[in-house]
């Protein structure tokens, strides 16, 4: 393995340091949350500790989004 040197201006290197500042600011104070999860309605009973027609009722009422209908229906719950 042969070794390189590359010559770059200054301000090239200037520029790309004031872009990882940047960045680092925009990143400060960032949060990483889990994706939601698409349950069955009794899984989502379960992981919510409640009984099914709680679930149901939710899903009416639009506390709780749902995708699909009879047993393929599923239900998004947002991990804590």
């Amino acid at each position: 393995m042969t070794e390189q040197f590359v010559l770059v201006p200054s301000a090239a290197i200037e520029a790309l340091a004031a872009e990882v500042r940047q960045m680092r600011e925009e990143l400060r104070g960032a949060r990483i949350h889990p994706a939601p999860q698409w349950l069955s309605v009794s899984d989502a009973a379960k992981a919510l500790n409640v009984h099914r027609a709680t679930i149901t009722r939710k899903i009416d009422t639009g506390e709780l989004e749902a995708r699909g209908s009879g047993k393929l229906r599923r239900v998004k719950i947002n991990p804590a």
